[in-house]
Parts: structure tokens; sequence; C-alpha cells
């Protein structure tokens, strides 16, 4: 069975109406791109005996998501509060409509979205 969009309208209660979204999915320099978005990015995993990983992933692993963002700082300005929501919606996306194939990390692309 698929999601429609009319299925992720009736979960997020978002309307459908208007110009589409569409973005590019390329992953180059994501983690820069995460930091101007979020102001952090995941630490690049480190590679033992000095080899090369094969597949360095274009995302973060949700326990980092939830070590640095399961809560909104009290007092918090507008500029922290949007980056928190963004990462909570990020989060949300990435766990139940767009989940990825591992269930432990949340793919870049849908930050940026």
């Amino acid at each position: 069975m698929t999601v429609t969009l009319q299925d992720v309208s009736m979960i997020t209660a978002l309307p459908i109406e208007g110009k589409p979204l569409c973005m590019s999915t390329d992953s180059e320099g994501w983690r820069q791109q995460m930091e101007a978005l979020i102001s952090m990015s995941p630490q690049e995993p480190e590679v033992e005996d000095g080899g090369k990983k094969d597949r360095v992933p274009a995302d973060a692993p949700f326990i980092w998501i939830a070590a640095n963002f399961a809560h909104c700082p009290e007092g918090a300005d507008d500029e922290v509060i949007q980056r928190y929501a963004r990462v909570y919606m990020w989060y949300v996306i990435s766990r139940t409509i767009f989940a990825d194939g591992t269930g432990k990390n949340a793919p870049w692309m849908w930050l940026k979205a």
C-alpha cells in the first residue's frame, strides 16, 4: 500500500493546495547545509584501521537528534524555538511517513524540505 498525498495531509493536518514543493535529493555538502539550518550536525563516523568507509550516509541518527534536541531551553528566543520546531518536524516525518530502511536514521533531505 502506498502513502498518498491525501494521507499525508490527513496525518499532518497540512493543506495540499498550491504549488508542489520540489527539491534536490543531492547529498553533497549535507553536513554544512545541516549546520546552516540547525547550527550543528553529527560527527563523521570514525573509520577503523585507516580504511575508507564505503558508504557515508547523508542522515543523522535518531539517538543524536534526541540527545541534542529533546527539550527546547526555557526562555529561548524565536530563532532557537524555530530550530527546535524544524528538528521536531524532521524527526516526526522521518520516523512515521518517510522512514529509512534502518529505522535508526533521519534522512537529511527531509530536514531541508
